[in-house]
């Protein structure tokens, strides 16, 4: 019975006295601020070296909201999924040292701090490279068990491995289970794998983006908004910055002037040109009042003598009768007027032809505004003077008019323009006679290689061996002519029919036959046929003038010997590559090859073939397009407008 009563007595007592503890719990509670805090968690939370102290950069945090509340700490070490009960039950107050992975629920709220980790890439051994996001794609991928970077990484077609903390996922990295680990901390990731010193894992590239350190805060603590507002003021005081510095790093980036004083340096800078605009305003209200000052003094007379004296302008008073009542010195050189007196008539000094000169001239001049002639004085003559004139009407009380002329000597410049003239006229002869020296060229050259082609095959003593040495002889001769000839011009339009490109292409193989011995042509990428509308002997020029530049070009490179012709029909075009294996064109020089008397080769070309070739593509609407790197050979790609088979 003793035993009945006594467990009666427990079961009371364990129902009654929390009824009585509750209100001096409550009251505890009230004075103090439970953080609860995963100790493995560096640089956010951990165990100091002794391991019987928290520190880290969520444990200064929380230490510093808590003064600012007027508050105890009180710290609840314990993974992050205790810690989550013990915040539902409401046995802590908040939650630190977190990241937000998966964070949501219904008995707390984030609040979010301004402080940061990096999220980056980490990966094992050597085997993997992964500079960027994308480039993952494909790969197995760890993360986080709910971490919101897990779409990005499915819709990239990753395999997604999920881990339960960062410590399970660096675990499984090392043991090879995927080929990276996008770890939501690298700085949390970093104090683990000096912890359990991993020493193949590596972090690549840089951060992929700034992830928030939050805090939880359980909704039955009711601390949120004073939570909220303490760390603003934490903020505002600039102790969330130190803590950045001290637990994060100082960023070794200075802002430069510009970025510490921009909005100073813009606002005096608008400030100046305000005060410059303002400047320029009264300028020229001041230019204006000049001028206007300056018309009234004209009338005085003599008044800028001296002035137009210097100028090197011809300056010239005229009277209604023709007498010369002015005359500065360049007029009294140029003119030949005696000084004394300007007793010398108009009509004397630049017209002899009429006597009524001076009065066509005044018929002429505009009531308003001056009359610009340009007048020869000795025409054919030695002493022959060109005068680019400006005759208008001057104020003179004492006559009924007065004629001021102000003049230029352009004697020496119209002999300057007959000079230009004269070099563009031998400009056009010299680009049509390099032309027509061009387009012999290529034939010559043929009828040279078949002519030794044939001396090889020839005896010697066979009674044509000095008819094809004449023959080459003479073809040598030419061709040291046309080096002569420097530029060309080609016709705008020419008459256009149906033609093979393929055939054409094939042809200029056989003309060339002797230049190609000991060169490996291959033309099987090369149809039946490139329907096309053009000009037959236009064409014939235009593949020649490739083949023989692709020759050229391997001849400077003797290490390889091949040609490769490859032709084909897409999109209503046909297209024709001629590829080499020369020395190629640097990307300066690409820039340049259809110039004219540009060239690669030296001494050994003209700098026209391409120059001819782009003008023929230009003349039957095509295109010609060139790729090529040094050491690695050149294509030209001709592309026209293919014609039906119909």
């Amino acid at each position: 019975m003793s035993r009945v009563f006594f467990l009666l007595f427990l079961l009371l007592s364990t129902v009654v006295s929390p009824l009585y503890a509750a209100p001096a719990c409550r009251t505890d509670r009230q004075n103090h601020l439970i953080i609860g805090v995963p100790p493995n968690s560096a640089p956010l939370s951990f165990l100091n070296e002794s391991r019987d102290g928290l520190l880290g950069l969520a444990v200064d945090l929380s230490v510093n909201m808590a003064k600012t509340l007027g508050k105890h700490i009180v710290f609840v070490q314990s993974n992050a999924r205790k810690l989550e009960q013990k915040l539902q039950r409401g046995e802590i107050d908040a939650m630190v040292g977190l990241m937000p992975v998966n964070l949501k629920n219904d008995f707390s709220d984030i609040l979010v701090t301004p402080l940061a980790l990096n999220r980056a890439i980490i990966v094992s051994g050597q085997e993997h490279q992964f500079s960027m996001e994308h480039e993952l794609a494909g790969h197995r991928v760890i993360l986080q068990r709910g971490d919101t970077y897990m779409a990005n990484m499915l819709d990239m077609g990753c395999t997604v491995v999920q881990a339960d903390s960062i410590t399970n996922a660096l675990n499984r990295l090392q043991a090879g289970e995927a080929d990276a680990y996008i770890a939501s901390s690298v700085e949390m990731a970093f104090h683990i794998v000096q912890s359990k010193a991993y020493k193949n894992l590596r972090v690549m590239g840089g951060s992929l983006e700034r992830i928030p350190m939050v805090m939880m805060v359980g909704r039955r603590s009711g601390l949120l908004e004073s939570m909220t507002s303490a760390l603003v003021k934490l903020e505002e005081s600039g102790e969330v910055e130190r803590l950045r510095t001290k637990w994060l790093g100082r960023s070794l980036y200075m802002p430069s002037l510009w970025e510490q004083y921009r909005y100073h340096i813009l606002g005096t800078v608008a400030l100046l040109a305000c005060v410059f605009l303002a400047s320029m305003a009264w300028i020229y209200a001041l230019k204006m009042q000049v001028r206007k000052v300056s018309r009234r003094l004209i009338r005085s007379e003599r008044k800028y003598r001296e002035l137009i004296e210097e100028s090197p302008d011809i300056i010239l008073l005229l009277d209604a009768d023709g007498h010369i009542g002015l005359a500065n010195r360049a007029a009294r050189s140029v003119l030949h007027i005696a000084e004394s007196g300007y007793s010398a008539m108009f009509m004397d000094a630049l017209c002899k032809e009429t006597e009524d000169c001076l009065e066509r001239f005044v018929a002429l001049i505009p009531p308003q505004g001056a009359l610009r002639r340009e007048i020869t004085l000795a025409e054919g003559t030695d002493e022959e003077l060109v005068l680019e004139v400006n005759l208008f009407m001057a104020d003179m009380e004492a006559s009924p008019y007065a004629i001021c002329l102000i003049g230029r000597d352009m004697t020496e410049r119209r002999r300057l323009d007959r000079q230009v003239m004269e070099m563009e006229r031998l400009a056009v002869l010299g680009k049509m006679a390099a032309g027509v020296a061009h387009e012999i060229n290529n034939p010559i050259g043929i009828v040279m290689a078949n002519a030794e082609l044939a001396l090889e095959d020839c005896p010697e003593d066979s009674p044509m061996a000095p008819l094809l040495r004449a023959i080459h002889r003479n073809g040598e001769r030419a061709v040291n002519t046309t080096r002569r000839l420097m530029h060309i011009a080609l016709p705008g339009s020419v008459q256009q029919e149906r033609q093979d490109l393929a055939r054409i292409t094939r042809d200029a193989l056989f003309f060339l036959k002797p230049r190609l011995r000991g060169v490996n042509v291959d033309d099987s990428l090369l149809p039946g046929t490139l329907p096309m509308m053009g000009n037959r002997t236009l064409l014939e020029q235009l593949v020649l003038n490739l083949l023989i530049n692709a020759l050229d070009s391997m001849d400077e490179n003797e290490g390889c010997r091949a040609l490769v012709l490859e032709g084909r029909c897409t999109d209503n075009r046909v297209i024709l590559d001629v590829s080499d294996c020369g020395k190629g064109i640097g990307e300066a020089d690409r820039k340049k090859i259809f110039e004219p008397f540009f060239s690669t080769k030296g001494s050994k070309g003209f700098g026209l073939g391409l120059y001819i070739s782009r003008h023929i593509v230009d003349v039957h609407g095509g295109e010609l397009e060139v790729y090529s790197e040094v050491g690695a050979g050149s294509t030209m790609s001709l592309s026209f407008r293919a014609m039906s088979e119909e």
